[in-house]
């Protein structure tokens, strides 16, 4: 095998093995973006109808998420968002609620 077509198979198996954590994260800023169009960047929402996430704490947040994607706990948007979510998803979007409050 010369050089060129080492390169190729390089280059091929590195884009094969990076493309699904591309697609994972593509889905991750997906479902932030859709998060913080409602509850805004830093969690405080635009609307007085949604509520603040802002200054709530991980866990808090975490559960809430849990209780809504297991239909514990209602809301018509909430639950078919949640339902979306996986547990990494969660995981990362209630640290990324957290972490925006305090940046304000």
């Amino acid at each position: 095998m010369n050089t060129w077509m080492k390169l190729g198979v390089f280059v091929l198996s590195f884009v094969c093995l990076s493309s699904p954590l591309t697609a994972q994260e593509n889905q991750y800023n997906k479902l932030r973006n859709m998060c913080v169009a409602c509850h805004g960047v830093t969690g405080e929402s635009p609307f007085s109808s949604i509520p603040n996430l802002q200054w709530q704490n991980s866990q808090y947040l975490e559960a809430q998420l849990i209780n809504f994607k297991s239909g514990q706990r209602q809301d018509i948007t909430m639950t078919k968002v949640a339902r979306l979510l996986n547990d990494e998803d969660i995981s990362k979007l209630t640290q990324y609620f957290n972490q925006a409050s305090t940046k304000e």
